[in-house]
């Protein structure tokens, strides 16, 4: 394991230098932090059906022409992603309800809102993986 880094409470909640970022993140990657990060987050958006229903947008957007590229497929999920994260509204909402049959849009029935489970657990194994790379000293 690599030498801890030390890191003020100011540091930690404010920005920290690219010097003390590029510490962290090589610490992180000369064990098995970031391995275990990836791992959690992976686990946790698939248990949640999150990656189910990315995978049934992105096979929409192909197979409605919504999407030609990778590319432009990355972009729109990422777009819906954050848009229906944060709870906004999506750009074809107010068409929702103009759907074949009167159904929806099958784009719009697709939920890829980020589970708070997966955020959760996210969240806890950064913190610690950091507390093993990291030593926060709290100021007085």
């Amino acid at each position: 394991m690599a030498d801890s880094i030390s890191i003020t409470t100011t540091q930690a909640q404010s920005g920290i230098s690219q010097d003390l970022r590029n510490n962290i993140y090589s610490a992180l990657l000369s064990g098995d932090g970031i391995r275990n990060i990836e791992s959690t987050l992976d686990e946790s958006l698939r248990a949640s059906g999150f990656k189910d229903q990315l995978r049934a947008y992105i096979t929409h957007l192909f197979r409605s022409g919504q999407a030609t590229t990778c590319e432009e497929a990355r972009n729109l999920a990422m777009q819906k992603i954050r848009e229906q994260t944060r709870g906004l509204p999506g750009q074809t909402a107010a068409a929702s309800e103009n759907g074949t049959n009167g159904h929806a849009d099958m784009a719009e029935q697709i939920d890829l809102k980020i589970p708070k489970v997966a955020i959760d657990a996210g969240a806890k194994t950064v913190m610690k993986e950091l507390d093993k790379v990291c030593e926060i000293t709290y100021e007085e």
